[in-house]
């Protein structure tokens, strides 16, 4: 289980790198209604990767378990799609896009400042369902867990770890302002500010560090098994 859980944690981690849903619950953290806000926020990305780890994981449990002492060749498959797609996703991103940058950062805190919670719980689902580099490491992650041959008690643990990573960009702003109170609205204003302004770095430099160890995980033995680690 021990081994499962470190070959999942780094996928979580990789999952929750989306700063738009960090600067959407950031700045639903800012004002006199910020605790309905928040709510909304973690309630609309839960339930977006809800539903999706949910089907993912119960379309993987129907497949064979896996042979722990044997390359995975579906697994390894899926490890070397993922990289592949936040391969283009980096290429994509470490292109220019200053205006894009400050369009996104200027539109939501202008529609955002006096919207209607609703509105904040239909931005942050729509903002997780169409994550496409959270799923693309989502999915090696659910499919390791769901073939792997331990208890379901720890099955449910390991799902449960992964989707609590995955939400962590909504969960940590809203714990901060709950702890800080009034207080950790100016910070919560700059890092607002930056993370929007830096949204596409931030997500390239991550594509790329995850890229890399999905490549790794998709050659060696987790995976098809041709490379000898």
């Amino acid at each position: 289980m021990l081994e499962l859980f470190l070959r999942i944690i780094p996928l979580g981690i990789g999952a929750a790198m989306t700063p738009s849903l960090l600067g959407l619950q950031v700045l639903a953290t800012v004002g006199p209604s910020w605790g309905r806000r928040s709510l909304m926020v973690i309630a609309g990305s839960a339930l977006a990767f809800g539903i999706a780890c949910t089907a993912l994981f119960l379309g993987f449990a129907q497949l064979p378990r896996r042979d722990e002492n044997g390359p995975n060749l579906l697994q390894g498959i899926l490890y070397l799609v993922a990289a592949a797609v936040l391969a283009c996703i980096v290429v994509w991103l470490f292109r220019p896009h200053v205006t894009l940058a400050e369009r996104s950062e200027k539109g939501f805190r202008r529609r955002l400042t006096n919207a209607h919670s609703v509105t904040f719980f239909s931005i942050a689902f729509i903002l997780s369902i169409k994550d496409l580099s959270s799923f693309a490491l989502l999915v090696p992650g659910l499919h390791d867990i769901a073939t792997s041959d331990v208890s379901t008690f720890a099955q449910v643990l390991c799902v449960a770890t992964m989707f609590a990573l995955a939400l962590s960009p909504t969960l940590v702003p809203a714990l901060w302002r709950l702890l800080r109170g009034p207080r950790a609205e100016a910070a919560l204003t700059r890092l607002y500010s930056w993370t929007m302004r830096h949204q596409f770095q931030i997500i390239g430099f991550m594509a790329g560090v995850f890229a890399v160890y999905c490549l790794v995980m998709g050659l060696g033995r987790e995976g098809i098994g041709v490379a000898p680690w």
